[in-house]
Parts: C-alpha cells; sequence; structure tokens
C-alpha cells in the first residue's frame, strides 16, 4: 500500500505495519494527476513540472495532507496518484482492497469540489435545495463505499471548509442516498441488511466504466474477484454469482424491471443495481428455516413454494423476503434491526417453462408481486425443486412480452400505496386460478400533478382494459389523510391519455377532478361480468425508509385466459 506523507508530500510504500492515515473521498475531474505525474511534481526536477502542480488534482492532495497533519497524521492515500494504473495486477489488487483500506483509515474525507458554501450559504448548504444535496458526489459509484466504509467520514467543500460529520448529517444523507440511518450509524450493521436493501443503495449511482458498477460494491458485500474490464454487464452477473456462493439471502432474485422496458432477457440475475431501486424495505428470513441454493452449468438450483396458474408455462414462486412495514412513531424506522415489526408481505416472482423443470424470469415490471396471507398454507409449502436461467440472452421475438407503453412516469420509491395483486380466482382444489392475466399486461403507473397544492398523489392499476385508479390526499402537517378509488375500463387508453394530458397542465389538483375527469370519459360498463375489487386499508404504515404507505389490495377477477404477451 502506497501512501503520501504529509509533510513531505512524498510517496511511500509499505507492505506490514502500516500506519495511521487519512483517505479522500472526491470525485475525478478533468484536472487530475495519476502515479507517475505526481512522481514527477515532487521530484528532483519538480519545477519543470510547474503545470502539474497548477492542476486542481494536485492541490486536492495537497489540501488533504494539510488537513491531515492538523489532525496529527503522518500519511494521507489518495486514490489517483496511490495506485499504479499502468499495471493490470496492481489495479485489481487496489480495487478488491479498496473497501478495507477505507475502513481501515482514521478519518475519510470527503472532497465536494462542486459545493460552495461561501457568504449567505452556510446556513441552509444540507436543506433539500441547498448545494450539498445536489453534489455530484452522491450520484457516483465509488463513494458509496466510501461513505459507508471509514470509522469516520468529515465533508469539505470546494474551499476545503468543514460542513459537517458523517454522524452529525446522518438523516440528511439517508434522504439523499436512501441508504439505511442505521448503516449510516453503524457501519458493523452493514452485513445485517439484505441483499436487495445493500443493492437499492447503489441503484441510480453511475461510473465510468460499466464494469465498475460492480466493482465498486465488491466490499459491500464481502466478494473478492478478478477485474476483467470488457466484459461489461457480465461483471455484474459474476457479482451476483459470487454472492450466491456465499449467502442463501434470496432477496437477491426479488429485483422489479423498470417501467417503460420493452426487451425481456432470460436471465434471474438483475443486469444492474438500478431495477433495485424500490427494494429499500426488502428484509431477507422470512422463514426462519433455511432455503439453500446454488449456483449450476444449468442455472440456479432452488427449491421454493409454488403456485401454478392456468397460464400453460408460466408459474409464481415465492421468495424467502419480503415486503416490510412498520407502524408510524416506531423508532428507528430506517434500521432493519429494528424489531418492532408490523407487517411483512411476501415476494413472489412470475416465472416461465423453458425446459424439464427450467425457468426463465418474467422482465416487466410487474414481474415482483406482494402476497399476504392470500392463499392456502398448503399452496405456500408445496415446495419444489427447479433451475433459474441465468443467462443474459434476449428472449425471441415472438415471445417477448407486452408492456403497455404508460404516458405516466415510472414508480418511485416514495410511492404512497403499496399494491397487494390478487391474480383472479384459485381453485382450493388444484390450487390453480381459474383465470389469469399474463404479467406483461399488467402495470403499475404513478401520475404526479405538477401543481398540487393539495398534495394529491395518484396511481393507476391496469390489467388488459380493466384499471382500477387509487389516489390519496397528502397533508404535510397530517400526513396522508384519505384514500379514494374508482375502476374503470380504457379498452383504447382514451382515459389515460386525458388523465396524462390534464395531469401536465396541472389541472388535476383534487380528487374530485379526476373522478370527474374519468366519469366524463368511461365506457359502459354494465357488461363486466365481475369487476376488480378493491380494498383500501385505513391504517397508515411505513417502509423502513419511513415514507408512508397505503395498503390496497386488488383482485382483477372473470380475465380472460389472453395468449403469453397479447396486447389485448
Amino acid at each position: 500500500m502506497r501512501l503520501i506523507n504529509t509533510r513531505t508530500h512524498h510517496v511511500e510504500e509499505f507492505f506490514h505495519n502500516i500506519p495511521p492515515y487519512a483517505i479522500l473521498s472526491h470525485t475525478w475531474g478533468s484536472e487530475e494527476v495519476n502515479f507517475q505525474e505526481y512522481l514527477l511534481a515532487i521530484g528532483p526536477d519538480a519545477n519543470r513540472y510547474a503545470h502539474i502542480r497548477r492542476k486542481a488534482g494536485f492541490s486536492k492532495i495537497i489540501g488533504a495532507c494539510v488537513h491531515a497533519q492538523r489532525d496529527r497524521l503522518d500519511y494521507v492515500w489518495c486514490d489517483t496518484n496511490c495506485i499504479d494504473k499502468t499495471s493490470s495486477a496492481e489495479l485489481s489488487e487496489a480495487i478488491n482492497s479498496m473497501y478495507a483500506w477505507y475502513r481501515d483509515s482514521v478519518v475519510c474525507y470527503a472532497f465536494l469540489a462542486d459545493v460552495d458554501t461561501g457568504v449567505g450559504m452556510r446556513a441552509d448548504f444540507a436543506k433539500k435545495s441547498g448545494p450539498f444535496t445536489k453534489s455530484r458526489w452522491f450520484t457516483r459509484g465509488w463513494t458509496l463505499q466510501e461513505l459507508l466504509a471509514p470509522k469516520k467520514v468529515i465533508f469539505f467543500d470546494k474551499l476545503w471548509r468543514i460542513l459537517g460529520n458523517r454522524a452529525d448529517l446522518a438523516e440528511t444523507l439517508s434522504d439523499i442516498t436512501r441508504i439505511h440511518i442505521g448503516a449510516l450509524q453503524d457501519r458493523n450493521s452493514i452485513p445485517k441488511y439484505s441483499i436487495a436493501q445493500r443493492m437499492s443503495w447503489a441503484a441510480g449511482r453511475h461510473t465510468s466504466r460499466q464494469e465498475d458498477i460492480a466493482y465498486s460494491l465488491l466490499g459491500i458485500f464481502g466478494i473478492n474477484m478478478p477485474l476483467l474490464y470488457g466484459e461489461g454487464q457480465r461483471s455484474f452477473i459474476r457479482l451476483q454469482e459470487e454472492i450466491i456462493k456465499v449467502s442463501d439471502d434470496q432477496s437477491i432474485l426479488a429485483w422489479e424491471a423498470l417501467s417503460g422496458s420493452n426487451r425481456s432477457q432470460a436471465s434471474a440475475l438483475a443486469l444492474s443495481p438500478s431495477v433495485f431501486l424500490s427494494s429499500g424495505s426488502l428484509v431477507s428470513g422470512l422463514d426462519t428455516s433455511r432455503w439453500p441454493y446454488s449456483i449450476t452449468n444449468i442455472g440456479i438450483s432452488m427449491e421454493l413454494p409454488v403456485i401454478c396458474t392456468s397460464l400453460k408455462g408460466t408459474i409464481l414462486v415465492g421468495l424467502n423476503c419480503a415486503h416490510e412495514l412498520r407502524a408510524p412513531g416506531s423508532q428507528n424506522q430506517k434500521s432493519s434491526t429494528n424489531k418492532a415489526i408490523a407487517r411483512r408481505f411476501q415476494v413472489w416472482i412470475w416465472l416461465k417453462v423453458v425446459g424439464s423443470d427450467i425457468y426463465e424470469r418474467i422482465h416487466s415490471p410487474a414481474s415482483r408481486s406482494f402476497l399476504e396471507e392470500l392463499y392456502p398454507e398448503g399452496a405456500r409449502r408445496t415446495m419444489t425443486r427447479l433451475f433459474l436461467k441465468t443467462s443474459i440472452s434476449d428472449w425471441p421475438d415472438t415471445q417477448a412480452p407486452t408492456i403497455h407503453p404508460t404516458p405516466f412516469s415510472n414508480p418511485i420509491p416514495q410511492s404512497k400505496f403499496l399494491v397487494v395483486i390478487s391474480f383472479g380466482q384459485l381453485r382450493q382444489r388444484t390450487r390453480t386460478f381459474e383465470t389469469v392475466f399474463p404479467p406483461g399486461n399488467f402495470s403499475i403507473c404513478r401520475m404526479e400533478p405538477i401543481h398540487s397544492p393539495s398534495g394529491v398523489e395518484v396511481e393507476i392499476v391496469s390489467a388488459g382494459s380493466y384499471n382500477v385508479l387509487l389516489s390519496v390526499i397528502h397533508n404535510p402537517y397530517n400526513g396522508l389523510e384519505h384514500g379514494r378509488h374508482v375502476v374503470f375500463t380504457d379498452p383504447d387508453g382514451t382515459i389515460r391519455r386525458e388523465l396524462a394530458t390534464s395531469n401536465r397542465k396541472g389541472g388535476l389538483n383534487e380528487s374530485d377532478e379526476l373522478y370527474e375527469c374519468i366519469s366524463k370519459l368511461s365506457v359502459d360498463c354494465s357488461d363486466i361480468k365481475q369487476e376488480p375489487s378493491v380494498y383500501m386499508e385505513q391504517q397508515i404504515w411505513q417502509d423502513l425508509h419511513n415514507f408512508p404507505r397505503l395498503v390496497v389490495h386488488v383482485t382483477f377477477q372473470e380475465l380472460r385466459n389472453m395468449p403469453f404477451g397479447s396486447t389485448e
């Protein structure tokens, strides 16, 4: 490990007995100084390389040295000039050791080059609209481990003025990053969070190279693996395969495809952390008994509870993980270690058969479902051995499930609804659905009025031409006040388009206006044998991010048995 001497600024190498050191966290800019350039800038001919010393990257390193001296530390580590990136072996060793280096540091200096807390900005720098919350530092993949691993993190603005430390800013940092506050307050608790929860922390973060989104997560999951730049998305698949070798946490399979996706992949494993965006409240170990599984040359070998459907070749399987909700006011809501659990909704995923006991994960925004004691105990305990494919080849065009395009914004973690879906009527005797629709024809969409003084939040649950509009008034002072729903048919999408247009104009600011719009446009529903039933619970719950959630049970019944991928 190379360290910078804070007094001489020379680089020294240590193999054993590494001295106490500070470590720098930052985002790369256009004027970074690499290992070779730094040696020239501090060498005997330093005057010849004054242009290097004038770079912003060099000043950043010196700034870290100054603050380390004030903290009575003789050494600093920085990724730009302490790693010889011309050596692939050294780079691989450094990336696999990175989390440990940050963990073992005395203090981490997080330098936010795009934050200025000058005159008139100091008091509100950490507010939602302040410069601190908008820093690029919070969007980068590598800074996730740099935020979580160190014993202490101190934040600085562009002129090295102290903004605060991780402990004091924990609430603000949790709001910005969607990281559970317990992980920010106690780094030793990180392994207690489910794989899906830890993946959700990386959702929305970016790296310059595609492979680095996987490599930057190695330490978060305690994984070591060789680096293969050029493998693209395969790096994230490899990361998950390595996690499965050492963990039986099935939440790794509980991701949900992003809305708007129009292609399906065969892999049961995710292609990026982005599909875990709404998984921050997924906890593992719903059943305390062990559910081991493993990677084989066929795919993931698992034994899972199965619910068969009348749709040929399609099944629902239950994972040993759940979406957790808690009663409002529970202490330490954002920590998964809190024992005051209120409710858990088991995660079920849709699979499609492709061979003898071999299944593919159906990739659509509705391929993950939440169930809570809706089916007989026998169905839950019917364990079946099956294989889930992990290849990332595309589905054949003729089999790709149709995702209905929607004008509404993508679902986000702050959604006020947790929608629990029942798929038709279950036959008690055979435990198969009498009627079922493919996930590709099911969607949950969210509308966000641009101007909404009343705080109305709206989602539409759709299955074929059947729609359920859910709305709730959110009062910033009193929380969620009440919820409403209406069932309507919209075979050609006219109503949804009209709602979207009104939404963009800011014309639907009250729930009454939404229902009036629907009543004017809705077609005659008298021919519906049995319209979807909706039960909206009255009590308000909170997820593990402290966001209010209203549980809504929607049951679509008497649906036609549409072929897989139908656009009807």
